[in-house]
């Protein structure tokens, strides 16, 4: 008879396991989140997620006017701080590169320059009142050359690599397109979208001024974000004198 009861005593203590399991891997959720609370030094910050989807969504936006990851983020949006870091530090640059899906590499590294969009008879026609505007002066040079016959990929003692020596030169005429960074670049070359799997290029290998953050601090981020949008609707916090209004000291 004690027999019978083995089986039973042992289904009986796979469903306990189960339903204990239950309690602590919750399934995910198909609801988006009511609140969220976000850890920070300066108090924690609890926000209402669902009524700001109400907010976004009553002025004609979707989720992408927060998550500006994908224009559908879905229930499980990759987190700020995968990309906006409170340091970018050493740390950071190890951390990211293995926690990341290998998609989002390109959304930050553009690692592909297209054809190049420079025509020399332009410059030399309408731009340029000499050769020696762009070409070193018979000093250096008897006769113009291309750039590449000296410099080469790396510095060579004095002689600057060749990146750097055509930029320096192009820089001098065409400063306006170097305080865009980044965006005056593609009025010369044709920007690719980077391949995800293949070893990125450091930040300043294109961003020269290796004190520039790529991207803004963590913090800067969020107050960026969150009082761009207060401001604009004239509600909610957002001012120096309002930082109690979120955090909680």
């Amino acid at each position: 008879m004690k027999k019978r009861y083995v089986p039973i005593t042992i289904v009986c203590g796979l469903l306990a396991l189960l339903a204990l399991g239950g309690q602590f891997v919750p399934a995910p959720s198909e609801e988006l989140p009511v609140r969220l609370r976000l850890d920070n030094k300066g108090g924690d910050v609890v926000f209402t997620h669902s009524r700001h989807v109400q907010y976004v969504e009553k002025d004609g936006g979707n989720c992408a006017k927060c998550h500006h990851e994908s224009e559908n983020p879905g229930l499980t949006p990759l987190p700020c701080g995968s990309c906006h870091a409170t340091e970018f530090d050493a740390k950071f640059s190890s951390d990211h590169q293995t926690t990341l899906p290998e998609e989002t590499c390109t959304r930050c590294h553009h690692a592909e320059l297209g054809k190049l969009a420079y025509s020399h008879d332009d410059h030399a026609e309408q731009y340029a009142s000499s050769c020696t505007d762009c070409h070193h002066d018979t000093d250096i040079e008897a006769e113009p050359g291309a750039c590449n016959q000296c410099h080469g990929e790396k510095a060579d003692g004095e002689t600057p690599a060749l990146r750097d020596a055509v930029h320096a030169k192009c820089e001098s005429c065409h400063a306006d397109m170097y305080e865009q960074k980044l965006e005056g670049c593609n009025e010369c070359h044709e920007l690719l979208p980077g391949k995800a799997g293949t070893p990125q290029p450091s930040c300043n290998s294109c961003h020269f001024d290796t004190d520039a953050t790529p991207l803004p601090h963590r913090m800067d981020s969020f107050h960026d974000q969150c009082m761009t949008c207060h401001e604009e609707a004239g509600k909610g916090p957002f001012g120096e004198k309002s930082c109690t209004r979120c955090h909680t000291r």
